[in-house]
């Protein structure tokens, strides 16, 4: 009986000293402490009780480990305010940043960390003809396009923007005719989701370029594929563009990128600034919580 005993003993102290020092172990270790910087050995195994009639053994091992789990990791943002709350050195800095506008879903946006503060997450850009804006709802609702270029960040990521926190809208906008530039903010804004066809809330304007945005207040979004304005035709196809289209627009800012100065409603208009039609060199929509 000793000798079984001793036998078996001798067995599962090969199996954790020797060259599979504990497999499971191991792989627990290796899971949790995955691209960490640490090292790690078996020290010491014991018997603590066996029963034999079933050849049930337990043996308590120890391991050593050594290195460092850095905890205080960079937190995940949702946008772009919080990537500079959690770092105030992103201030000034403007660029391409991770965000997270859900736990589980991870995109990039480009951080506007000067005007005003900073903190503004963009949500379109358009800054040459290089990328089409005339896509399908399925598109919009993703997103596409660069965000160090012209993009617009996806139906979807807006919605989780604005739903939860009430955010502030920025339009930006520069002519052709000298390179005049004009902004105006909007103190509520918020989209839908897309079982409500990303309905838009906007309201609070002030700025120098005309409130084009109320007539939209209230729609639901349209594109090319999906017709969802007052209009009895599709104000998408008619006008080139993806929009909250009513019957039909004061703003096209998703229409035809011209690439000159041209009144054209095709375009990438914004009606109330000069009263005119006219196509626009750039266009930026950015967002930020509207306590800031």
């Amino acid at each position: 009986m000793w000798a079984l005993r001793i036998y078996v003993t001798l067995i599962l102290l090969m199996f954790c000293y020797g060259l599979q020092n504990n497999p499971d172990i191991q792989d627990m270790l290796e899971k949790f402490l995955k691209n960490k910087k640490i090292s790690w050995k078996h020290t010491n195994s014991s018997l603590i009780s066996s029963k034999l009639v079933n050849l049930k053994v337990d043996i308590l091992s120890s391991y050593e480990v050594k290195g460092r789990i850095d905890i205080n990791k960079e937190k995940k943002s949702v946008d772009c305010s919080e990537i500079l709350r959690n770092n105030p050195s992103s201030s000034n800095k403007d660029g391409v940043y991770e965000i997270y506008p859900a736990k589980s879903m991870k995109t990039y946006a480009f951080c506007d960390m000067t005007t005003n503060g900073g903190g503004w997450t963009v949500i379109q850009n358009r800054m040459n003809k290089s990328t089409d804006f005339y896509r399908t709802w399925k598109e919009y609702k993703a997103g596409f396009g660069s965000p160090s270029q012209n993009y617009w960040i996806g139906n979807d990521v807006i919605h989780l923007l604005t739903k939860n926190k009430p955010q502030r809208l920025r339009v930006e906008l520069q002519r052709y005719s000298f390179g005049e530039k004009g902004s105006g903010e909007y103190s509520t804004f918020a989209v839908g989701n897309e079982t409500s066809k990303y309905r838009l809330n906007v309201s609070g304007f002030k700025g120098i370029i005309g409130d084009s945005l109320a007539y939209h207040n209230g729609m639901k979004f349209s594109t090319r594929d999906q017709d969802n304005d007052k209009s009895g035709r599709s104000c998408s196809q008619n006008f080139h563009g993806a929009w909250w289209y009513n019957a039909c627009h004061e703003s096209n800012l998703n229409g035809k990128y011209m690439g000159t100065d041209t009144n054209d409603r095709q375009s990438n208009m914004w009606y109330r600034w000069k009263y005119t039609r006219e196509s626009f060199k750039t266009t930026r929509m950015m967002i930020r919580p509207a306590n800031i």
